[in-house]
């Protein structure tokens, strides 16, 4: 069996294939087309969220976990609103995110450099105002498109602090939760984990730093699996709980001793990290890449089949009905790209159903946090810090609107599919050797493929994850629509289907609006003169109401430029398939009418000429689908071994052991 990578590789090389092939038909639009699924598929993100309370190793932790020595300065305090990114690249680039929300600014910076924002000891107070570091590495770890995001510390520092972590964990692929073998688990860390991290991601590691300290960890270790147990409601042998030594593991890169590689046991933790973000990513990843090349495969085919079927003994009269049945099958795309067409309108009436249905829930979700900020107020912790409130529900709006456009996404895939069906199209490539039942007699017949059972299943799988601007917005609460623009394009948007770098600025902007706001309800309530408690809280409700107020206003008319994106990018997407569907019958009549005007002896020497390019397209689709029917079958819900504890997906999409091969 092949793992992840290895599968990618392979369907990297067919897209080159395929792409050679529509480069000897001169299909431009294919090619530019199949130019960019491969990029997407090569380029694509998986993001790892490092976080835990603060001094707990994590600093330390990443220069392991990546094989670095001195990355990221360690045995210092960390600045409270420091954000590090590190991801692949082929040179070293390492910028800083300066400023505040629409006056940030970047600075390239060197190594040498990073303590100067990073470090309590080098920017006291943050005086910089530092917000994020990003580090561009040509580091082999990341090459696959791994993103570490190292969070600062939550718990014992301030709740901007918390909050901050907690933006950048809706959409997290893994969480690494860190602690300290000398700290176990405290109320405080638990309840972090069951409130503000299981409800957005159940691929959870729990990784125990500095275990080389003491000898007897393995009993800190059976107690904090007993106390996440009972806190979560999971069956103790289900939770992940890897020990490391980040000292052992730097000794190993010092001076290549595998016993010190064996004791820090960071083999087992990248092997853990790359299972799940492989398990969770993986499949829909590379159905969706292979579903273009089905598709794409279909259209660079269906000429040359039907030109050779030509010159196979067929009378006059069935050459005929196959040319009635091209121009049959032309005049009805081609009234699918009227404007009138029927799927146009069901595509309006749909998005509008979704519209109103995301309104709703964005009246509950400001109730909801209506009621949150009250909590807030009565909550003692916040009675000499009030202005916390406005940090912590502004994390609260980031994580509500992830899960918000985790919904679009949902019913948006769904909408596709029914106009595919209402409309009696057939974007499947995978079904009836990978030619609709009305034109499965246009199959060369002695290379047929058999159709598969798994050919509903791989598409539906394939488009998950389709529409998703959860990176754009998250990052957007943090540094406004210009940042969340640029890492909205990290999100995992579809090849062609939805715009990911256009959703997400546009949440980016408005939970950058939201951010504003947040720091001027923040200015506002600092304003607020010592009074009594009860009328200060009045004060305070006040403001607040008026926060929330104003961000519902924001996030609203994001929605309405979101659904709006939706609409266009479905559009241009459908017609962009039918324009694909139709110019293959355009070619594929043409060359049957050329053929039909050749001599038997023309016809004889051009069959022989189709056969070998035949061969090796229909080989390249055959490899697709075996991979194809490999990967669904994966999907197959399996028992976890007991061997090896795991934390499992609540809502049940254990997608199998991808990477475990």
């Amino acid at each position: 069996m092949l793992n992840f990578q290895q599968t990618k590789s392979q369907v990297l090389h067919l897209f080159d294939n395929v792409i050679a092939a529509a480069k000897t038909q001169s299909n431009i639009s294919l090619q530019t087309q199949l130019e960019a699924a491969r990029q997407h598929l090569a380029e694509e993100k998986i993001y790892v969220v490092v976080c835990g309370e603060f001094k707990q190793g994590k600093s330390s932790l990443i220069n392991a976990l990546i094989d670095e020595q001195n990355l990221f300065p360690v045995d210092v305090k960390i600045t409270t609103n420091l954000v590090s990114t590190i991801s692949y690249a082929d040179r070293e680039k390492i910028t800083v995110v300066l400023g505040d929300i629409g006056t940030e600014q970047s600075k390239q910076i060197n190594r040498s450099e990073i303590a100067e924002y990073v470090t309590e000891q080098q920017n006291q107070g943050n005086y910089q105002n530092a917000k994020m570091l990003i580090v561009e590495s040509p580091n082999p770890y990341l090459k696959d498109g791994l993103v570490l995001v190292d969070t600062p510390g939550i718990g014992s520092l301030n709740a901007e602090h918390t909050a901050l972590t907690y933006s950048f964990i809706p959409n997290a692929d893994v969480v690494l939760f860190i602690s300290d073998i000398q700290a176990p688990f405290k109320v405080e860390d638990l309840t972090f984990i069951k409130e503000k991290i299981t409800p957005h991601c159940q691929n959870i590691i729990f990784v125990v730093t500095k275990v080389d300290a003491i000898t007897n960890y393995q009993q800190i270790i059976d107690s904090n699996r007993a106390k996440l147990s009972t806190a979560l409601n999971i069956p103790a042998d289900e939770i992940w709980i890897i020990p490391v030594s980040s000292k052992a593991k730097q000794d190993y890169l010092k001076y290549q001793d595998l016993e010190d590689l064996e004791e820090s046991h960071f083999s087992q933790l990248q092997e853990r990290i790359l299972s799940l973000v492989k398990e969770k990513r993986g499949q829909s990843l590379l159905l969706k890449a292979l579903t273009e090349l089905g598709k794409s495969l279909t259209q660079i085919k269906r000429p040359l089949e039907v030109e050779w079927q030509s010159y196979q003994q067929h009378s006059q009269q069935e050459l005929d009905k196959w040319e009635q049945d091209i121009k049959t099958t032309q005049k009805r795309l081609q009234d699918l790209l009227q404007n009138n067409a029927e799927w146009q309108t069901y595509l309006r009436d749909g998005l509008e159903n979704i519209r109103t249905d995301a309104q709703n829930e964005f009246r509950s979700i400001f109730v909801k946090l209506q009621r949150q900020s009250s909590k807030y107020l009565d909550d003692p912790v916040f009675i000499n810090n009030p202005q916390q409130i406005a940090t912590l529900l502004e994390s609260d709006i980031d994580a509500e609107t992830i899960g918000l456009s985790r919904n679009l996404n949902s019913k948006s895939i769904s909408l596709y599919g029914e106009i595919e069906a209402q409309s009696g199209l057939n974007f499947n490539p995978f079904a009836a050797n990978c030619l609709d039942s009305e034109r499965a007699h246009f199959a060369l017949e002695e290379f047929q493929i058999d159709k598969t059972s798994i050919a509903d299943k791989a598409v539906v799988l394939g488009r998950s994850g389709t529409f998703n601007a959860g990176a754009g917005a998250f990052v957007g609460g943090l540094f406004g629509g210009i940042l969340g623009g640029i890492v909205g394009g990290f999100t995992t948007g579809g090849v062609g289907i939805f715009s990911g770098m256009t959703v997400g600025g546009q949440w980016g902007s408005a939970i950058g609006g939201v951010a504003g706001s947040a720091k001027g309800t923040v200015d506002g309530i600092k304003q607020i003169p010592k009074q009594e408690q009860g009328l200060a809280k009045q004060e305070i409700s006040k403001i607040l109401r008026q926060f929330l107020e104003d961000s519902q206003h924001l996030c609203s008319q994001a929605l309405n430029k979101v659904i709006k994106t939706i609409e266009r990018s479905m559009r241009d997407e459908l017609t962009s398939q039918i324009k694909g569907q139709k110019e293959s019958y355009d070619r594929t009549l043409e060359s049957l009418q050329q053929a039909r005007k050749l001599s038997q002896e023309q016809a004889t020497h051009r069959a022989s000429q189709l056969k070998i390019p035949l061969q090796q397209l229909i080989q390249i689709q055959q490899e697709v689908e075996q991979l194809v029917i490999a990967i669904v079958d994966r999907s197959a819900p399996h028992q976890p071994h007991q061997s090896a504890p795991k934390m499992t997906a609540a809502s049940g999409n254990d997608y199998g052991g991808w990477a475990d091969d």
